[in-house]
Formats: C-alpha cells, sequence, structure tokens
C-alpha cells in the first residue's frame, strides 16, 4: 500500500488533504494519505505553524515521525504557509523575498528545508502564500458554504483582479488570503475546517492547479513518485 504522510500546519489543511488530495492522488484507494498538525494547540485549537511554534520543534517532530513510520512506499511532504514561518525557519535569515516574483524566495527555502530534514523521501511545499490562496480560484465557489453572497462574490472578485495572479495575494497582516476572506465572510473565521475544504473540494483540482502554478508543480512532484509495485 501506498503511503503519503502530510505534515500540516494545522486542521484546515488537514481536512483539505483528507477532501481533495486524497482522492486525487489515490483515486483507486491503492494509497493512504495520513496527516499530522504539527501546531501548537491548547485543549480547543491548533494554532498555525508561525504563531507560537519554533522550527526546531517542527523539525523534531518530522524526524520522529520519519523514524517511526519510514519505510518502503513510505513518502512525507509538508502542507505549511509560507506566510508567516518563524523566524528560525531554514533559508529565512538568508533568502530575500522578490514582492513581484516571490517564486524563487518560496522555492529556496523548500530546498532549505528538504536539506535540513535530510531524508530522501521528504518533499517539502510552503503554499504561496496561504492555503486560503486556493479558494480565490472560483469566487463563485463560496456559494457552496454562504447564502445569498452575490455582493461578497463580487468583492472577492475585485481582489482577484487587482492582483497580477492569485498567488501573489499577499503575506500583510491584513492583506494575507485568510484575512481578506474574512473580511469579506466574517463567519470563515470559525468556519476554516468546513467551509474552507468544501469550497476547494467544488472547485476541483483541475481549476486549481491551473491558477496556482507554485501549487502545481507540488502535485507534480507527488504524482511523480517512484512507487514500488506489491
Amino acid at each position: 500500500m501506498k503511503q503519503l504522510n502530510v505534515f500540516c500546519e494545522g486542521q484546515t489543511e488537514q481536512a483539505f488533504c483528507d477532501q481533495v488530495l486524497r482522492p486525487h492522488l489515490f483515486p483507486a484507494s491503492d494509497g493512504i494519505v495520513h496527516t499530522l498538525a504539527v501546531g501548537e494547540k491548547d485543549h480547543h485549537h491548533v494554532y498555525g505553524l508561525g504563531r507560537k511554534t519554533k522550527y526546531e520543534r517542527v523539525r523534531k517532530f518530522i524526524h520522529n515521525t520519519i523514524k517511526q513510520r519510514g519505510g518502503r512506499n513510505v513518502y512525507f511532504t509538508t502542507l505549511f504557509d509560507l506566510y508567516a514561518l518563524p523566524s528560525d525557519f531554514p533559508g529565512k535569515a538568508v533568502n530575500v523575498r522578490d514582492v513581484v516574483n516571490p517564486t524563487p524566495y518560496v522555492l529556496a527555502l523548500q530546498q532549505a528545508l528538504e536539506d535540513d530534514i535530510g531524508y530522501h523521501r521528504f518533499i517539502a511545499h510552503l503554499q504561496l502564500y496561504e492555503y486560503e490562496t486556493m479558494l480565490f480560484t472560483d469566487p463563485d465557489a463560496f456559494a457552496v458554504a454562504f447564502e445569498d453572497c452575490e455582493v461578497e462574490i463580487g468583492q472577492l472578485k475585485v481582489i482577484v483582479s487587482s492582483e497580477h495572479s492569485i498567488e501573489h495575494i499577499n503575506d500583510g497582516r491584513e492583506t494575507a488570503p485568510s484575512k481578506r476572506i474574512i473580511g469579506v465572510f466574517p463567519e470563515y473565521a470559525g468556519w476554516t475546517t468546513t467551509a474552507g475544504p468544501d469550497i476547494a473540494e467544488f472547485i476541483g483540482v483541475a481549476k486549481i492547479r491551473a491558477a496556482c502554478p507554485h501549487f502545481d508543480r507540488w502535485l507534480v512532484r507527488l504524482e511523480s513518485i517512484p512507487w514500488e509495485m506489491a
């Protein structure tokens, strides 16, 4: 059985992997996707990677998991947001982000993470800039989660039209993708683990990867894993 372990920023990303990533990668049910949240948590919530978590803690968690689960036909990857990564994250201190073209920066940090983990079946991915970026692929899909929202959908479309691409919806404290969605749909703040994955599932992988080249690169790498025949 093929096994992909995804280290996720939190519960919302875990739900995305369960609802969208797993059916795409293993439509014939010949593989499984395990998700593991790495953010700090209290007894109610899992926080995002950047709020409290130090990278060293994440590194230890990844290494321990690889040690426990690694083996034949077992791979590991990440679904972390580039937005608000901890300051001690690999490569962050020596690479500078170009606002116009953020791709080289995110690729450099991914390579630094892979080098630091140092395991041949580990594929690093940092979502540019947040998981919620993908939801801007098709603003009309928000009607799946919210009723009578034509005006709000129009506001999201204005945001999309004002950016070079939806992966350029940036990492500002008030202008990051999730903050912009909450600005239009305040209820989203409490529904991220349900509404977000539902919207992404409705949009579909094909549309998302066409609109998000960096996300597409990740999928291409996952689709190219040299699984061994049972």
